[in-house]
């Protein structure tokens, strides 16, 4: 009779890096807003290590553990992105032409 193995849960964590703790702070506050549905059987936990956003996932399947693990990174890029137009400040960081807007739409 072959010894019955506890099942453990797949887990990843994940270390992100900012230039400071302030930044990554802002992506604190943005990204654990964003919980994960509960049928998805994932449960994702953030926490800050000075400018280190650290990101803990613990599933019952492999297939949930990498949809979880997608869609975080999805919202992080958009996050990311974001910090970088606004410079982490709130106001849209100047292109050198103060006033000026331009557009990459095609007619």
């Amino acid at each position: 009779m072959m010894p019955k193995i506890a099942n453990k849960p797949n887990e990843s964590t994940i270390r992100v890096p900012f230039e400071t703790p302030h930044l990554a702070e802002i992506a604190y506050k943005v990204l654990s807003v964003d919980q994960e549905p509960r049928r998805n059987f994932v449960q994702k936990t953030l926490s800050l290590d000075n400018d280190v956003l650290v990101v803990h996932f613990e599933a019952d399947q492999v297939k949930n553990l990498r949809t979880a693990i997608t869609s975080f990174f999805e919202s992080l890029l958009l996050c990311q992105d974001t910090i970088k137009h606004f410079g982490g400040s709130g106001v849209p960081e100047s292109s050198g032409d103060a006033g000026t807007q331009s557009s990459t739409d095609s007619a």
